[in-house]
């Protein structure tokens, strides 16, 4: 999690944030029934799990590729080579955005963080960005996988901290996840179902600076739950990455992180409910 509670010396301040997502725009009726036909016959109970399409709270969503695209079956090569491609257009887009909305060039960023889940890129997307726009060849890079759901607002932890010891430096946080590449066709777990009800892909970018105007960042916190990491995340499978999906993720969040709010606020001189005002990733628009 993390929170805007008060933080000693100058504040970092969010200069620009702009988005950009893929061309294809997806009906979440229309992705109901290519999963129904996906998953049909596999799943005995399919009829009573239908209904987590509608109870989502998902419209519609972008996808990197046509629906009908991800009907056919590729190996991890081929879905890694589209994500780096697809990735890079939606950075460069969502970066060139946010300069024009902060009023600067691309040779001012001095500092790049890169989050992302869904891929793998070496050299890594950061780089790749900063050689199409032209930035500076001592821009500062920090390309950071593994964050999952939690990746934009640790991103933004982690780039505020960069800013924030660099007075006056302009920091670019990236974030970019291609779910639907990770849908495996042989794949016919629950889990997988209710990634197809779930998710899509977009990216987003991110100015920050101790200069200038906009909403400032304060203080950030992590809480890490012991014997919980088969809750969520990836399995690296021959076809594609595979996700993990634990019933408990509801039951974690309700029992536990009102008591590692409270530690949070406590140890930033804070209490209450009205004390934070903050981020916490769970999954869907319903968590």
């Amino acid at each position: 999690m993390a929170g805007s509670v008060g933080v000693e010396g100058e504040p970092v301040r969010l200069r620009a944030l702009a988005t950009a997502v893929p061309s294809h725009e997806l009906e979440q009726s229309a992705v109901t029934s290519a999963a129904l036909g996906i998953f049909e016959g596999a799943l005995e109970n399919l009829a009573r799990l239908a209904p987590l399409f509608a109870h989502a709270g998902i419209e519609r969503r972008y996808s990197c590729l046509p629906i009908e695209a991800h009907l056919v079956e590729r190996g991890m090569g081929a879905r890694n080579q589209l994500f780096i491609e697809q990735a890079t257009e939606l950075l460069v887009t969502a970066t060139e955005r946010a300069l024009d909305e902060a009023g600067l060039a691309p040779d001012v960023i001095d500092a790049v963080v890169l989050v992302s889940s869904t891929g793998i890129a070496t050299p890594s997307l950061d780089a790749l960005v900063a050689e199409r726009l032209g930035m500076r060849p001592d821009v500062e890079r920090t390309p950071i996988f593994g964050l999952g759901c939690a990746g934009g607002v640790l991103g933004l932890a982690r780039a505020a901290d960069l800013a924030r010891v660099r007075p006056g430096r302009h920091v670019l946080l990236l974030v970019v996840e291609l779910c639907t590449l990770a849908l495996r066709l042989r794949d016919k777990s629950k889990a997988n179902l209710v990634a197809c009800a779930l998710f899509g892909d977009g990216a987003s970018a991110a100015i920050l600076s101790t200069g200038g105007e906009g909403p400032w960042i304060g203080v950030s916190g992590e809480h890490r739950w012991p014997d919980t990491l088969d809750v969520m995340g990836w399995r690296v499978e021959d076809d594609g990455l595979g996700v993990v999906f634990s019933i408990n993720v509801p039951e974690i969040a309700r029992r536990r992180m009102g008591e590692a709010t409270a530690d949070f606020l406590l140890r930033h001189g804070r209490s209450g409910r009205r004390s934070i005002a903050g981020s916490a990733i769970l999954v869907g628009p319903r968590s």
